[in-house]
């Protein structure tokens, strides 16, 4: 892997992004009507921007999670995505607005796999969000926080030990 360099990042900086993500999306008068997290990057995330996306009523935007593994525990890339978490069966996805969020688009593997499963469901519309976008991934999200290049993102939900620099 040609890595640029190993970037962290503070919940301040990514709540930032994914706010300026919102923004853009209610610019484009884009109505949500649910969200979907990629499981377990994306949780962190679709649960920020869902906090932001307007809604009307009582409740906010549904949250829902699908899981897709696409690296073992070594950090090493899987072959294929691989789904182990599906979503509900009684979302009923006729008719919704649906916004798919994940924290990275990598390899852009991850991104392909979700779409096409909630693609089969059939929604009005899916939308893809994600944090940071890597030049080598073949999935291009609607909308993007930054483009992270070549560098190493370390998410703080991922730091196991902050007293010791990753």
């Amino acid at each position: 892997m040609n890595v640029s360099a190993k970037i962290n990042y503070s919940y301040e900086q990514i709540h930032m992004l994914v706010k300026q993500i919102v923004e853009e999306i209610t610019n484009k008068d884009i109505k949500i009507d649910l969200v979907i997290a990629i499981a377990t990057g994306g949780w962190i995330p679709a649960r920020i921007l869902r906090t932001f996306l307007p809604h009307r009523g009582r409740f906010p935007k549904p949250l829902y999670s699908i899981g897709i593994i696409n690296y073992d525990s070594d950090d090493n890339l899987l072959d294929d995505p691989t789904i182990v978490q599906n979503l509900p069966v009684n979302i009923g996805f006729n008719n919704k607005n649906v916004l798919l969020v994940d924290e990275v688009a990598d390899s852009g593997g991850t991104f392909v796999k979700a779409k096409e499963y909630i693609e089969a469901l059939s929604p009005k519309n899916l939308y893809t969000a994600v944090i940071h976008l890597k030049d080598k991934s073949k999935f291009k999200p609607d909308f993007i926080g930054e483009n992270a290049g070549n560098n190493w993102i370390i998410y703080p939900w991922d730091v196991k030990n902050y007293d010791q620099e990753e």
